[in-house]
């Protein structure tokens, strides 16, 4: 009778060394690090193109304000629709070598001060603001001031400065010191004939 005999192999054990659970931690290190940078770039970039929309709305309120002044003061003094803080009384003369008022703080923040503009400071119209992008207006209007300059050769020259702010744009209400946001200045200089 033949009997079959169950023969088993000896077991034979396998030293393990682990390397390839250490080459995969490796593996998922390095992925988690790219994906990491990758995400901080896409911020990063988000932020700068964000900061430059900022830039440009300041741009255009800056703008804005300083084609509103101009227009106001071509008008004549007597001009019923000539907005009063920019009439001729309220525009403070400087002196040759006088240092301007558009660069005072007071002529834009708080009461006036002897000397600065802020008699002529004028806050552009809610109405005036025209934009494509309903959705985004500034929590502080822009504004101008104006100041006569008198030049070395006798003749005057109207100095209007206009300043516009980003809709995210703060400030130090004693100091006028910007805290957040961009503001944007532009000045226009007129001769008086």
């Amino acid at each position: 009778m033949n009997t079959f005999r169950n023969f088993r192999q000896p077991c034979q054990r396998r030293h393990q060394s682990g390397i390839s659970l250490i080459i995969v931690m490796i593996m998922v290190v390095i992925i988690g690090l790219t994906s990491a940078a990758a995400i901080r770039n896409a911020t990063s970039g988000e932020r700068a193109t964000n900061n430059m929309r900022m830039q440009n709305l300041a741009q255009q309120y800056a703008e804005a304000a300083l084609r509103y002044c101009e227009a106001q003061v071509a008008k004549v003094d007597t001009d019923v629709t000539r907005v009063a803080t920019l009439k001729d009384a309220n525009i403070v003369d400087k002196a040759v070598g006088a240092a301007p008022g558009w660069n005072m703080t007071s002529s834009w923040v708080g009461a006036a001060a002897a000397g600065d503009a802020s008699a002529s400071r004028t806050t552009l119209p809610q109405t005036q603001i025209k934009s494509a992008d309903s959705s985004v207006t500034p929590t502080n209007l822009p504004q101008c001031v104006a100041e006569r300059q008198v030049l070395a050769d006798g003749n005057k020259a109207l100095i209007l400065t206009a300043r516009g702010f980003s809709p995210d744009y703060t400030f130090n209400a004693g100091t006028g010191a910007t805290t957040g946001g961009s503001v944007v200045w532009l000045q226009s200089i007129l001769l008086l004939q």
